[in-house]
């Protein structure tokens, strides 16, 4: 599970970076193969200047900066291909000696085949970019990142159920059955709400207002008159984006609020309050730095935490959620 969070993060600075594209094919294989001769270097670099991004970009790049973008991609592959030794060999040694219950056959095989989806996701995602495009679909980006949460989530999920089964979880530390619709919601909203982020990445919609919580003294934004369909403008128009981003934020939060609020009136026991403290934390935290990036302009260090702290987000409200239906209450 640590190696998918941390391969999330790569994944998103491979994004910020720009150095998705600088590898241009797909070799399963031979691909972990670094380049490490001056004519190895040169045969990827002119690789590189024959698709668009280079030609309409990057045409003033020199070799030197072209390594740089190319580590980050081959380092990004690299890992899957790391992630996907760690997955494979344990799996092997542990059904040798027989050592998983069978009731974790699914979740663990169903993770196998979504590891390797995930990496043909990658480069269906990548060769959107290679032609005619100077940069990936944004269609294509999204399913990518959100492959990789789904990946996490049913890793995690797999987790916690074992540690439940075998009382390695205080079931006196989850949240009443009452509370578990709500719970869904949030963590449904959540997702859509990461997923929905590969738009605005895709887009770079992030760079229209760097202003907040008005788009340029705006209430709303201004919607200009375009070709695309209307339903299409949400995927596809930075400034219908942008919006529905900032003002479905603002609809969990008021949510979380009002769980928060039926917690209080209830009285619930305090140790029902630690994972709920803890998200209300991290909720904030991912809204402050959103803000924070809006007024910065979106700096690379501040867009790779809002992504790493929205993993933090994801899990607390999966987990929130998996503590509601676990509840003996």
């Amino acid at each position: 599970m640590t190696l998918v969070c941390a391969i999330i993060l790569i994944g998103g600075y491979t994004r910020i970076s720009d150095s998705g594209l600088s590898i241009t094919e797909w070799l399963p294989v031979s691909g972990i193969l670094y380049p490490l001769s001056e004519a190895a270097w040169n045969i990827e670099f002119d690789k590189y200047k024959l698709i668009d991004e280079f030609m309409l970009v990057n045409s003033s790049m020199t070799l030197q900066e072209f390594k740089v973008i190319y580590f980050w991609e081959w380092f990004h592959r690299a890992f899957a291909r790391l992630i996907g030794a760690a997955y494979l060999i344990p799996l092997c040694l542990l059904l040798f000696y027989k050592k998983i219950e069978k009731k974790y056959y699914r979740n663990i095989i169903s993770i196998g085949v979504l590891l390797f989806a995930q990496a043909v996701i990658g480069w269906y995602m990548v060769k959107s970019g290679l032609s005619e495009r100077i940069d990936v679909s944004q269609y294509r980006l999204a399913l990518h990142l959100t492959m990789a949460f789904i990946i996490l989530g049913l890793t995690f999920y797999t987790l916690v159920s074992y540690l439940f089964e075998n009382n390695l979880i205080n079931n006196n530390s989850v949240f009443i059955k009452k509370y578990k619709s709500l719970l869904i919601v949030i963590f449904i909203f959540i997702c859509f709400q990461i997923s929905y982020g590969a738009f605005v990445s895709g887009t770079h919609s992030g760079l229209i207002y760097n202003t907040w919580p008005l788009y340029d003294g705006n209430v709303i934004p201004f919607f200009e008159n375009t070709q695309i369909r209307w339903l299409i403008n949400f995927f596809e128009n930075g400034e219908y984006i942008i919006f529905i981003h900032r003002t479905f934020a603002m609809l969990i939060l008021l949510i979380l609020f009002y769980l928060n609020y039926l917690l209080i009136v209830n009285k619930i026991q305090k140790n029902y309050f630690s994972v709920i403290v803890f998200f209300n934390i991290t909720f904030i935290l991912q809204i402050i730095l959103g803000v924070s990036m809006t007024y910065l302009n979106v700096p690379w260090h501040l867009a790779l935490m809002h992504q790493g702290n929205s993993i933090l987000v994801f899990l607390l409200s999966l987990f929130m959620y998996i503590l509601s239906i676990k509840s003996p209450q």
